[in-house]
């Protein structure tokens, strides 16, 4: 046998033991952030998707919303006798646990396309081809396009935005350009994904990548509006967390207990 055959076979071998440990890595890695949920109260799990050594200041906020403990609303800053309001100001107001920046607005701060809260429809629907609807009817959410979307009295609560990042699991055709992000999503077993990022601008197409890929595994996801109206404030428990905003917003998501 020749000494390139030798080096031939030592290669392949190296190789195969390369890759090996490669694997073994993902999947620990995978299972790692599977098993990293922070649990804060009944229904809602936390965690930081952090840049890591080579981008410490980046992060990735996300909480995972079980909908049988937990209920999602809309604050308006009008319901606060204001023009528009940061996310503390929301859930301060309203005693949520959680709240986080809505979808569009103008620049008079009127919110663009549907809002429906406590069964209650608060703004109309825009046509605007590219938005999607996500929405919670009889205690279970969905996103739907503008065309499959039809009103009916039982569904609790929905916003317009876009656009949708992820359509049972797939990526549609999305458009370049980077900014801060936040953004809705739904989970296999029926959980709601919140998300927003600070110092960790994306793409929407790397955004639908990581929120189909494990921890968060999402079927479906919709865009809000991001760039400088990307916001988020926790308070529950001991847990506290403001990621604050570059201006203020015209309407917020907010969480609470279910009962309350």
């Amino acid at each position: 046998m020749s000494s390139q055959t030798n080096v031939y076979h030592a290669n392949k071998l190296y190789l195969f033991f390369f890759l090996f440990f490669i694997s073994i890595f993902l999947v620990t890695f995978q299972s790692h952030a599977e098993g990293n949920w922070q649990k804060l109260s009944p229904g809602i799990e936390y965690q930081d998707l952090a840049g890591g050594i080579l981008a410490p200041w980046s992060h990735v906020y996300v909480f995972r919303i079980d909908l049988n403990k937990n209920k999602l609303g809309l604050v308006n800053a009008k319901n606060l006798s204001l023009k528009n309001a940061s996310v503390n100001q929301f859930a301060e107001h309203s005693n949520a646990l959680l709240s986080l920046n809505g979808g569009f607005f103008d620049h008079e701060f009127n919110p663009l396309g549907l809002r429906i809260t406590n069964g209650k429809l608060e703004n109309p629907l825009k046509r605007i081809s590219w938005w999607g609807i996500f929405f919670i009817k009889n205690n279970k959410a969905h996103i739907s396009s503008l065309r499959r979307f039809h009103y009916d009295s039982e569904i609790d609560f929905a916003i317009q935005s876009g656009p949708r990042l992820l359509i049972n699991r797939k990526i549609p055709s999305l458009k370049p350009g980077i900014a801060e992000r936040s953004a809705l999503g739904i989970t296999a077993n029926g959980k709601v994904i919140l998300l927003v990022t600070t110092n960790a601008a994306m793409t929407t197409n790397k955004l639908a990548h990581l929120l189909r890929s494990p921890p968060l595994s999402c079927i479906d996801a919709i865009n809000l509006d991001g760039g400088s109206s990307s916001q988020l404030y926790a308070h529950i428990g001991s847990f506290l967390l403001n990621v604050h905003g570059f201006s203020n917003v015209s309407d917020a998501i907010i969480v609470k207990r279910r009962g309350l």
